[in-house]
């Protein structure tokens, strides 16, 4: 056999779905899981974003679309930011739709970095980024967060990590894994060191709508001075309970928004056409988001405090997302061989701290995104298996 490529063989497989896979064959074998390892909504896509698809479906709306996305669903999105945001892109030049914020991440990392260039990070934060940055032959330069901040980035940690080689930093607010909402305090402060430092800010908001306690998530695409150097990153898979769909949008300067169409016009050609005409409809869906929100908020405050109960056992309170993120260093310190065990002895399935850098090790992260019922038998679980 040929060889293959040394790029591809560097990338790391993405730990949540190895412990999925491990334990649908659990459940194949007829063993009852509780699911806590994946990120996705557990509810389904709201019936008017289902009905309208169907719709554009019989209408024959199965062709290409502008590579740039439709117009109309670009219009939306630039009216959907100004009301949200308060920030104003130009729906012609400075917006791009592709199929989930993916290939987003990829074609602006593929617009921005040339080999050797270094990105800031957060550890714990999303798996994947690293290997987005390192795809292109980047650096990844890892800014550690810690519970005593709440997971808040702090501006020591982001200058420690500067240097002359510093080509972006990567946001995520709410974050996965740990529900933090970045302060605008320091997003302030980012800003400031953005443009000091001459890099780019890449900031994933993919859960912004999905926050608590009445909190309005800050953009750092709000702060003035920064707008030349700022990519936004959303989408419609985590709010609208759309990821089967795979529907995101970068609002971004003009001048890498058109090289990042080029990536998409030869990579990708252009977004899917019905989950387009499905992006439109979901702007209608205040009511069925808001019941979502608000369900979720009932699911964090049971699994926060149910995971407090446990002996050796303690969790913040996310601020956003749905997300709880465990230290449960008091048990062991090997989240890998923890969240095997649970799986294989408890059938809980959790991700590893660890499988979010080295700075969450000692943690479990438990994914809410599932229903009460669910909650309740799996946190009954984990006191037998913890107390056993």
């Amino acid at each position: 056999m040929p060889q293959l490529s040394r790029r591809v063989k560097s990338i790391k497989p993405f730990m949540v779905m190895t412990v999925l896979e491990r334990a649908l064959a659990l459940e194949r074998q007829g063993i009852d899981v509780v699911h806590f390892e994946i990120g996705e909504p557990d509810f389904d896509t709201p019936q008017l974003v289902r009905e309208t698809a169907c719709q554009q479906i019989r209408a024959g709306a199965t062709h290409y679309t502008h590579s740039r996305g439709m117009p109309e669903l670009r219009e939306r999105i630039a009216a959907f930011n100004r009301d949200t945001r308060g920030v104003t892109f130009d729906p012609v030049s400075e917006i791009l739709v592709s199929g989930g914020t993916s290939p987003l991440f990829l074609m602006a990392l593929g617009a921005i970095l040339n080999p050797g260039d270094e990105v800031l990070v957060c550890d714990p934060g999303y798996p994947c980024y690293e290997n987005f940055v390192e795809f292109f032959q980047g650096r990844v330069v890892r800014v550690p967060v810690y519970e005593d901040h709440r997971f808040d980035v702090t501006p020591e940690a982001i200058q420690a990590g500067i240097t002359d080689k510093t080509r972006a930093i990567l946001l995520n607010s709410p974050s996965n894994p740990t529900g933090q909402i970045n302060s605008e305090e320091i997003l302030r402060i980012i800003a400031d060191l953005a443009t000091d430092h001459d890099f780019w800010i890449i900031s994933d908001e993919i859960y912004a709508g999905i926050a608590y306690d009445n909190i309005k998530v800050p953009s750092i695409t709000a702060i003035g001075g920064v707008r030349d150097r700022t990519v936004l990153l959303d989408g419609f898979s985590k709010f609208y309970a759309m990821t089967g769909w795979r529907l995101g949008y970068t609002c971004a300067p003009t001048p890498l928004v058109d090289d990042m169409v080029k990536i998409q016009q030869n990579f990708f050609i252009c977004p899917p056409s019905i989950s387009q005409h499905a992006g439109l409809a979901a702007f209608e869906c205040g009511v069925d988001t808001s019941a979502m929100v608000a369900e979720y908020a009932r699911r964090r405050a049971l699994i926060v405090r149910g995971l407090n109960e446990l002996p050796g056992v303690h969790c913040l309170t996310p601020a956003g997302a749905f997300y709880a993120f465990a230290n449960v260093r008091e048990i062991s310190t090997n989240s890998l061989s923890l969240s095997r065990d649970l799986l294989e002895k408890a059938h809980v399935a959790t991700t590893p701290g660890v499988v979010f850098g080295p700075h969450g090790e000692g943690y479990l992260r438990f994914s809410f995104a599932t229903s009460l019922d669910h909650i309740h038998e799996g946190l009954a679980r984990l006191r037998k298996y913890l107390t056993r």
